[in-house]
């Protein structure tokens, strides 16, 4: 028998797992795996700069669609050294840790990620073009995994203003990409 407050303690739990588990579905069906981009498609900046050259150097290790928890552990500082096509390799593997993570100590790259799903205005732009590769159903998966976060019992406490930011920006996306279609 279960105490009032042990009782909703409990059904909170299990419906964050189940959550869980119909996000990880979601990133699954809608983020399938894809092959690494070669050569400089990788980055955001193709030359001069230092920073994406970096994480060229660093990521050369890693090939193939799935990348392992080292790899996600390279790129979380440097997701905007990115470019979409990077992006469209990170994020099936990416979103899947960060969902998959047993403890909020491992979580700086869920942290990160809300981060770059929220940019400030003056990087918006930027951030639209390293969206560019994602489709609709992709863009509605990152807003999906966003409501989870917003859920979630330590990322709604920790950093509700970003996620919150994130969402917008992100609902603004999905809305642009709605009209884009309308037109074409």
């Amino acid at each position: 028998m279960y105490c009032q407050g042990g009782l909703a303690r409990y059904h909170l739990m299990m419906n964050s797992k189940m959550n869980t588990e119909e996000l990880l579905r979601d990133i699954a069906v809608t983020f399938p795996p894809v092959e690494k981009p070669n050569g400089l498609a990788i980055s955001f900046h193709k030359d001069e700069c230092l920073q994406c050259e970096y994480l060229r150097e660093d990521l050369n290790e890693f090939d193939g669609p799935v990348l392992p928890a080292k790899a996600i552990r390279t790129i979380y500082q440097e997701m905007s050294c990115l470019s979409a096509q990077g992006w469209r390799w990170v994020l099936p593997s990416y979103l899947t840790h960060c969902v998959s993570v047993e403890t909020v100590y491992d979580g700086i790259e869920t942290e990160f990620l809300i981060y770059n799903l929220g940019p400030e205005q003056q990087s918006q732009d930027k951030t639209l073009e390293r969206l560019s590769a994602l489709n609709f159903h992709q863009i509605g998966c990152l807003i999906h995994f966003l409501e989870w976060c917003s859920a979630h019992e330590h990322w709604a406490a920790y950093c509700a203003e970003d996620i919150e930011r994130a969402l917008s920006f992100m609902r603004t996306v999905q809305n642009i990409r709605v009209i884009a279609k309308r037109t074409f």
